[in-house]
């Protein structure tokens, strides 16, 4: 399906105020008056400079709908490339039963949520900075129905990840962190540099800084043999991979991973067996940065 199709529906199932897989029961209906006033006020705040999501409230991803906000990113084809590679990946080499998946910088909770609708074992852990955007994962984890098996947890990066974890390691972990670097946020056009939030573009001068820091302490909260995906930049690649070499002993199997149009979309990392804190509880190292209790945000909120 065209990514323009796919806009047009996500759109028409924001007036109708239904689901994208109940569209098809809708087709050949006429607009009511509310549904008319619906549309109208969308076509009044759409501009060539302005996202289309945030005027709909909704943006589609890997075939599924999901609510965004100012707070929020809107979802990108750079990010379903970067699930397409990881799936790939983890078909050739499948996860444990039951995995224990973990994703950092969730913003709306698309990817968590994709994640635990594809993997009905799993049970996942997502985590965000920002309160705004974590209370519209909430809404979009009801809006799914996952709230059994996707836990939130509102934190800076690894801040509240061990008290959700509840002493079990990990046997994923994936973030697609901010990897804009700074300087070129403004160059993204105005859509983006403009309306989107820069706390979920801004990666740093190099784009790297939140790789730097999930690079930092990931092993100690994978399984031995965990792996971990981080999206970056197409020109981030070797970079990425340097960032991971740094730690000696602790990951293994470090490659860029290509996406479907053949561009370095992934740092894939694997944590050694006999990695320097396998010494530590089996059950989940204790992290060499310790960090304060988890604030759990409950999936019942609204804004």
């Amino acid at each position: 399906m065209s990514l323009a199709r796919r806009w047009a529906e996500t759109l028409i199932a924001a007036v109708l105020n239904v689901s994208h897989e109940e569209l098809t029961a809708h087709a050949g209906r006429t607009l009511n008056p509310e549904q008319r006033r619906r549309f109208e006020g969308i076509a009044r705040q759409a501009s060539p400079d302005a996202p289309l999501a945030y005027a709909i409230g909704r943006a589609p991803f890997m075939d599924l709908d999901f609510e965004v906000s100012p707070d929020t990113l809107i979802p990108k084809v750079d990010t379903e490339l970067f699930v397409g590679t990881m799936l790939e990946e983890l078909a050739r080499s499948p996860l444990p039963p039951e995995p224990h998946v973990l994703e950092l910088c969730t913003g709306s909770g698309c990817l968590a949520i994709f994640l635990a609708d594809r993997l009905p074992e799993a049970r996942v852990v997502a985590t965000d900075v920002s309160r705004e955007a974590l209370a519209v994962a909430g809404q979009n984890v009801l809006r799914h129905d996952v709230g059994d098996r996707v836990a939130l947890g509102l934190g800076d990066m690894w801040e509240p990840v061990a008290d959700l974890a509840a002493g079990r390691s990990f046997d994923l972990i994936l973030s697609n962190p901010p990897y804009i670097p700074t300087q070129n946020i403004a160059d993204m056009g105005r859509h983006v540099a403009e309306h989107e939030p820069h706390l979920a573009l801004d990666g740093g001068a190099d784009g790297l800084d939140p790789h730097r820091r999930i690079l930092d302490d990931a092993a100690d909260y994978l399984a031995p043999g965990g792996r971990l995906f981080l999206e970056h930049e197409w020109y981030h690649g070797a970079a990425a991979r340097a960032l991971a070499e740094r730690h000696p002993g602790h990951y293994e199997d470090v490659r860029t991973l290509p996406d479907a149009n053949g561009k370095d979309r992934a740092l894939h990392a694997r944590r050694g067996v006999e990695s320097a804190v396998v010494g530590r509880p089996a059950e989940m190292a204790a992290p060499r940065h310790p960090k304060p209790a988890a604030r759990k945000v409950g999936h019942d909120r609204r804004t």
